[in-house]
């Protein structure tokens, strides 16, 4: 199952849509890149206007918010001509059909302080820092051949975490872990009859292999949408 696919012409996200036979509810995945462009981010928000029940992600965390500056302030560059999650994706669903399927302050603060202080500062400073040399120097291009998503990790994935797990556990583990409970009770519950599920791509690997294991789910239509082409 592919997720993210970054091609010659652009990088494009895959929309996909489950049915189980032991389970009512539809499921639409929303892979999510956090910067792209305003059409992406309208052409989701159309998308889940067809849902009766919205997962969503975010971390209410100062730190968080540091390091999304990562690539938030890529996308102020005109050049660019991109925008964030953040700012182009107003949710259009009611708040009694939203759940941030997150985790709370306290534990990513938990999970936060099992990482080494060293790492942590670096995290912080670097994050910033990083977000200005992508704003002067990076194309649409060598942003998007980084993103990438499959259901299966690549050697990069593995890579990326390898010398700092306790980062993991920060940034994908524990998260996974929150948003796996969330489905669990909202599938449970029975009473929405079409669930999406706004996260990053990389967390949809586990999204995917607890419908598609436990729950049976499998697909029943994917579509691509560009979330942004490359210059020729």
């Amino acid at each position: 199952m592919q997720f993210i696919e970054s091609s010659v012409i652009g990088l494009r996200a895959a929309c996909h849509v489950l049915r189980s036979s032991e389970q009512e509810p539809e499921v639409c995945l929303f892979p999510m890149i956090h910067v792209g462009s305003a059409n992406y981010y309208a052409e989701v928000r159309r998308r889940l206007e067809k849902c009766d029940l919205l997962l969503f992600e975010g971390v209410r965390d100062f730190r968080a918010r540091i390091l999304s500056l990562s690539y938030s302030i890529a996308a102020r560059s005109r050049r660019l001509n991109l925008v964030t999650q953040r700012d182009a994706l107003v949710v259009p669903l009611v708040q009694q059909q939203r759940i941030r399927a997150d985790v709370s302050t306290e534990q990513f603060a938990a999970a936060w302080r099992g990482v080494p202080w060293y790492q942590r500062l670096g995290l912080l400073l670097g994050a910033p820092v990083f977000g200005c040399w992508v704003y002067l120097t990076a194309s649409r291009e060598s942003i998007g051949r980084r993103l990438s998503t499959e259901e299966v990790e690549s050697n990069r994935d593995f890579e990326m975490f390898e010398s700092v797990p306790e980062l993991e556990n920060v940034l994908s583990t524990t998260r996974n872990a929150r948003l796996i409970e969330e489905i669990a009770s909202a599938l449970s519950a029975k009473t929405a009859k079409r669930i999406g599920i706004l996260y990053g791509a990389a967390h949809m690997r586990a999204v995917s292999r607890l419908l598609t294991v436990k729950y049976k789910y499998r697909i029943v239509e994917s579509e691509w949408v560009t979330v942004f082409d490359y210059p020729e």
